[in-house]
């Protein structure tokens, strides 16, 4: 098996888990002006950070016939250029899967405007 990279609360993982729950929360702040107010991490103050994920309402049965043929995994080559933010990556079984993603992206840029010639940045 070759990955080349794995990040932001990813699982790689070769064999049985019983829970995998990845969860990942980031705020991206993208500015001219190189400023930082101790407030700007707080996920409190945005909205997407506490909003309920709704669940499924209604769980729809499926009917499946599975014959494993053999009780081994096998794989002769496996090639994974990246896992990344609540992803994963899973050789084997499990019985749960929980997996969360939430990012808000800040753009802060300062607008240039033409005054009287003058092209004046304004915050």
């Amino acid at each position: 098996m070759q990955v080349d990279s794995i990040s932001s609360s990813a699982i790689l993982i070769v064999g049985d888990a019983l829970r995998l729950n990845p969860d990942s929360k980031a705020l991206i702040f993208q500015q001219e002006t190189p400023t930082y107010i101790e407030t700007d991490g707080d996920f409190n103050k945005y909205s997407i950070f506490s909003k309920e994920i709704p669940e499924p309402t209604e769980l729809i049965p499926v009917q499946m016939n599975i014959v494993n043929e053999s009780k081994f995994i096998n794989v002769s080559e496996l090639q994974i250029t990246g896992v990344d933010t609540s992803s994963i990556v899973q050789i084997g079984s499990n019985c749960s899967i929980e997996s969360e993603s939430r990012s808000k992206q800040i753009r802060q840029l300062n607008l240039v405007a033409n005054r009287g010639g003058m092209n004046v940045c304004l915050p």
